[in-house]
């Protein structure tokens, strides 16, 4: 293991703003209203894969029958595909507009009626609009950024020292809709000298979890190449631990081994298990591992997915049903790649078949779940486990699909389809379950 050196930096000046600014907006307070409707699930949909996206939302009390049409949900706030998540009860739903880093908090009252109670804008204490945001209980939730920027001696402006890490980082109290005292809008980070000095940086952070006094930050990796001036993808195993609730005292940690990143993208790479350890999807050099996490280091496990299933794969995050068991959504790697949309540059995006996988991590077995064919998961964000089912909504590209259910106990390939997921055309995909 390696363990970063660490100094903070205060910017006195954007707390004091943000202290002045971080209050919420209530636009439609429901006091005296319709009551919120409790345990139904949110069904989410995205239109477009480019810059511009769309994303829609809406309430089903039973997944196991009828259709579910795109057509009929209420449009979020939403300049990219939003970030979403629910409360415990299903009674609130909050989202992040990425890129301009407001949150919303929206009461939900049956069907395709939502109705906002507060809004936030985070991009005020944090300074930063292109902010990550993720759940971390029912009380809170995170707000977080990394930006690295390439150090060169004053002296030889060609001699590279080191890459500059600052965070942005913050908890949001998620019944009040206002930062927790503690935030940090500027908070740098250093690796070790060797290290920072071969070019290894943090690029990204993302998929928090709190366990015990420590917050638990997945990292992406990219290291630098000076005769070049830039960066490349690197497969470096890191993650960002801080003190719980201060954010301070903040530490990065390596495994021994080269796995992949475990930042994810917009699925969970990190849960906590019935012992308070952290499990840890990492994907990398073809491969899919799962690594874990105690007391703030990283101890000897790895349930090496791809070696299970006898092929190459990629994933960006995985749902954890408890006691062991998990649902891996991975791209099959050994399927030839097509094109399935475009990045925020407008260049084509290309993509292998997506698959599903369970894992049981405490009998070491992986089964290889009968879904359908040309799925497409990247940016898949959530699904659901009630009642000993595990539901997940699939639709191939570009066409319609189904909420598949699975008995979480059973080690059959075979789970059964539920409602029918409608209105789905060219460019546009459902994105999870809630």
């Amino acid at each position: 293991m390696r363990t970063a050196n660490i100094k903070s930096v205060f910017a006195m000046g954007a707390i004091a703003l943000a202290m002045l600014s971080a209050c919420s907006e209530d636009d439609n307070d429901p006091k005296g209203g319709n009551p919120a409707v409790e345990n139904d699930f949110h069904i989410a949909f995205a239109s477009g894969t480019g810059a511009n996206s769309a994303t829609y939302v809406q309430g089903v009390s039973d997944l196991s029958t009828g259709v579910i049409n795109s057509t009929t949900g209420f449009e979020l706030e939403s300049s990219r595909t939003a970030r979403i998540f629910a409360s415990a009860d299903g009674s609130y739903l909050y989202s992040l507009n990425y890129t301009v880093g407001t949150v919303e908090k929206l009461q939900y009252l049956g069907g395709d009626r939502y109705t906002r109670v507060a809004r936030i804008d985070a991009s005020v204490p944090l300074g930063v609009k292109a902010l990550r945001f993720s759940h971390l209980n029912d009380q809170l939730a995170s707000l977080h950024y990394i930006n690295a920027t390439p150090l060169y001696d004053e002296v030889d402006e060609t001699a590279y020292l080191r890459h500059k890490m600052v965070l942005s980082i913050g908890l949001l109290d998620l019944e009040k809709m206002r930062m927790v005292d503690g935030y940090k809008a500027s908070l740098e980070v250093e690796l070790d000298e060797e290290l920072a000095a071969q070019g290894y940086f943090i690029s990204r952070i993302d998929a928090p979890v709190l366990s015990g006094s420590k917050l638990y930050y997945g990292a992406a990796v990219r290291k630098w190449d000076a005769t070049k001036g830039e960066a490349a993808d690197v497969n470096k195993t890191f993650t960002l631990v801080l003190d719980y609730p201060t954010l301070s005292n903040p530490k990065i940690i390596a495994a021994d081994d080269d796995f992949g990143a475990t930042n994810g993208y917009r699925t969970s790479t990190q849960y906590v298990d019935e012992e308070g350890d952290i499990l840890q999807l990492t994907s990398g050099n073809e491969e899919v591992h799962i690594l874990k996490i105690r007391n703030g280091e990283y101890v000897e496990y790895d349930f090496d997915l791809s070696e299970k299933l006898g092929k190459p794969a990629n994933s960006n995050g995985w749902f954890y049903a408890g006691n062991g068991i998990g649902y891996v959504p991975y791209e099959d790697l050994s399927k030839d790649k097509v094109q399935v949309g475009v990045n925020p540059q407008g260049e084509p995006t290309y993509s292998a078949m997506w698959k599903l996988a369970r894992v049981d991590l405490v009998n070491g077995t992986v089964v290889d779940l009968n879904v359908p064919d040309n799925l497409w998961l990247t940016q898949y964000q959530a699904s659901a486990v009630r009642d000993g089912i595990f539901y997940i909504a699939l639709s191939p590209i570009g066409v319609d699909g189904n909420i598949y259910m699975f008995d979480v106990d059973s080690e059959s390939p075979d789970g059964q389809t539920g409602a029918r997921l409608a209105g789905t055309g060219a460019d546009q995909y459902y994105i999870g379950i809630y």
